[in-house]
């Protein structure tokens, strides 16, 4: 299951139109509001947002989201950069966070796959999203009007 168009991750093209009268989204709490509930529902977010930001554990998702199932060598030659040691280790804590699935098939010379899993799925379709917002931002002057947030 790929998300975006005609599976492909959205990122690959990007076609925005930016409507400057948008409402203001508030979605600020004074600090006087935040209460330990909110604080521990704070704490797992940001730790779920360390455990997903590791280095080449975007791009790992990323390719897999491209080409799964696909086997270690595959993701490899495809993710420029990153060596075995770095991807084993990232396939790994993946796995471990849920994120992947590796099956083992029992041949004669045993072939491993991987691929995502459906909380997987999710992360990939909110990487895409985040790739068409850095696509639509790419390259514009942050100085510009279309920083500004309307009053």
């Amino acid at each position: 299951m790929m998300f975006g168009t005609e599976g492909e991750c959205p990122w690959r093209q990007v076609n925005l139109v930016v409507n400057h009268n948008q409402p203001r989204m508030s979605t600020t709490i004074k600090p006087e509001q935040l209460d330990q509930k909110t604080l521990d529902s704070c704490s797992v977010v940001h730790q779920t947002w360390n455990q997903i930001t590791r280095t080449w554990t975007l791009p790992t998702i990323h390719m897999l989201g491209q080409m799964e199932p696909a086997r270690f060598n595959q993701l490899k030659k495809h993710i420029k950069g990153i060596s075995a040691t770095s991807l084993a280790e990232r396939l790994s804590q993946l796995e471990k966070f849920g994120v992947v699935q590796r099956k083992v098939y029992a041949e004669e010379k045993p072939r491993i796959e991987y691929s995502l899993t459906v909380k997987g799925h999710e992360v990939y379709k909110i990487l895409c999203d985040l790739a068409s917002w850095s696509k639509r931002w790419e390259g514009k002057e942050p100085n510009s009007r279309e920083f500004l947030v309307p009053k």
